[in-house]
């Protein structure tokens, strides 16, 4: 095993401002000429570099974070409400943002138009990112190919013979953030057989650790007189239950005000 002098003088120097591994180098190639106090300065040069880099590294992310909701496929609309200063703050969008917090995995959004349903489901592409070394430090950049939007009505129409829809649906399956907007139907309709099997399936394969998945819909969670909620009425109990599992999820109904008026869609 090696010692910490030997992986410090191994350790890969990297572009842009030195590494703290670069400046002990220096410190311990003339050990009898640095002082606790020099070292311990060293140290203290190094973090606040590192906290500068840090700062100026999301200052950039937040001027892209527009184009990255765009690539990911957000509608253009929920984008321009998201790329504002402070958007309106929603049920939907404080729902999104405690998931992102408590690390949870589902959330699913009722309400009527213009409740801010979408705006809330896209604020989920924060965590399509990924790790990049930068000046020595691992930080998160923005990564499209790790969020998709789709909207259930696309989904519907895939079809099991061509290639292009069985490669959009396997990566709505594994995509690190998925969003599929407004699920539902009429009053009273159901999911037919095949689209009931093409959800379920879905949401049992998005039930994964390390996947996060918002669901938009118009249809009621929650259930009145005993009986079950209009959306467990047209999902059903098995696709209900593999996007509801215990400690992984939260509900949010988002009513019928439209805050579209108010910047919020």
């Amino acid at each position: 095993m090696k010692t910490p002098s030997e992986i410090i003088e191994t350790a890969p120097s990297r572009w842009g401002a030195p590494r703290l591994a670069d400046l002990l180098r220096g410190a311990l190639a003339n050990p009898k000429k640095r002082t606790p106090a020099e070292l311990a300065k060293l140290e203290q040069e190094w973090k606040q570099r590192e906290a500068t880099d840090r700062a100026a590294h999301e200052a950039a992310q937040a001027k892209t974070w527009p184009t990255h909701l765009r690539l990911c496929g957000a509608p253009e609309e929920a984008a321009s409400v998201l790329a504002t200063t402070a958007p309106l703050a929603t049920p939907a969008l404080a729902t999104a943002r405690q998931a992102l917090a408590e690390g949870l995995r589902t959330v699913l959004l009722s309400g009527y138009t213009g409740t801010g349903k979408t705006v809330g489901a896209c604020e989920l592409f924060r965590v399509a990112t990924r790790k990049e070394t930068r000046t020595g430090q691992r930080l998160a950049e923005w990564d499209s190919s790790a969020g998709l939007f789709l909207r259930w009505t696309r989904v519907k129409r895939v079809s099991d013979y061509l290639t292009e829809d069985r490669m959009l649906y396997q990566r709505a399956c594994t995509v690190r953030v998925l969003v599929l907007d407004d699920l539902g139907g009429m009053p009273g309709e159901t999911l037919g057989a095949r689209h009931r099997e093409l959800l379920e399936e879905l949401a049992d394969r998005r039930d994964r650790p390390g996947l996060v998945t918002g669901y938009t819909t118009n249809l009621p969670l929650v259930s009145e007189g005993g009986a079950p909620s209009a959306f467990r009425a047209w999902a059903g109990d098995r696709v209900v239950s593999r996007m509801c599992r215990k400690g992984t999820y939260l509900l949010r109904d988002c009513g019928a005000r439209d805050l579209r008026q108010e910047g919020g869609r």
